[in-house]
């Protein structure tokens, strides 16, 4: 079952926090859906915890996922509506 807070987070243009691999992120989040090969997939744009890209997470390995106050405005410079990515998608910008 897809994870209901991301989509939540892409409608309402809100930041999301959570430990990935280790170091806490604040991602901006564009595109919610499945890989290809049936991963549940984020696509966002990492605001802090690292370089501010565009990059691809797989939500199972996301920790203390949460919705954090505050909204943005425009996605990324990269962002593509329809993901090619994604063979399902869930929410996007």
């Amino acid at each position: 079952m897809p994870n209901a807070l991301i989509d939540q987070a892409i409608l309402e243009r809100r930041p999301l926090r959570f430990i990935y691999h280790g170091s806490l992120r604040v991602v901006e989040p564009q595109c919610h859906g499945r890989g290809h090969r049936g991963t549940e997939l984020l696509r966002g744009c990492q605001v802090n915890g690292g370089r501010p890209i565009e990059r691809l997470f797989d939500v199972a390995q996301m920790a203390e996922l949460a919705l954090l106050d505050g909204h943005f405005g425009a996605p990324g410079p990269h962002y593509k509506r329809g993901d090619s990515v994604m063979a399902e998608i869930f929410g996007q910008l």
